[in-house]
């Protein structure tokens, strides 16, 4: 009498169905994953800010917007604009940034909560009247 190839087939086929299932569920879960940092979602139009919305930053952070490539723009920080001669570009990747020091309007932030906006237009075009805007907040401390 030839004994069989598996003394319990049935076992095996359990042992592979509980393994196609738990693959199945890796890859379902991994497709629906959030992949943004910490949920946040920008307008098409920016790509992402620095300090966050919500974020605690130290008292002389930099504040960044960094825009579609297309876009300029300009800060305005607790509802006031940054002049020109004060704000760091880099127009290739259409990033606008300030950062508070001893030659600047704002030498430091307050602890405290900041409201910033940036209003952004194409670049190589004059300033609309009424531009784009996207604005947070931000906690400063020491």
């Amino acid at each position: 009498m030839a004994t069989p190839l598996f003394r319990h087939p049935w076992r095996w086929v359990v042992v592979g169905v509980v393994v196609v299932v738990v693959l199945n569920l890796g890859v379902v879960l991994l497709s629906q994953s959030d992949t943004q940092p910490q949920g946040r979602t920008f307008p098409s139009t920016i790509d992402s800010v620095s300090p966050g919305p919500g974020e605690l930053a130290r008292l002389q952070e930099t504040v960044t917007a960094d825009l579609r490539d297309d876009l300029t723009g300009v800060l305005k920080i607790d509802g006031v604009e940054v002049p020109e001669d004060q704000l760091e570009r880099i127009v290739p990747l259409a990033e606008v940034s300030f950062r508070p020091g001893p030659d600047r309007d704002l030498t430091r932030f307050e602890p405290g909560l900041h409201n910033v906006a940036v209003y952004y237009w194409p670049q190589g075009k004059e300033r609309p009247a009424k531009p784009g805007v996207y604005s947070w907040s931000f906690r400063a401390g020491a």
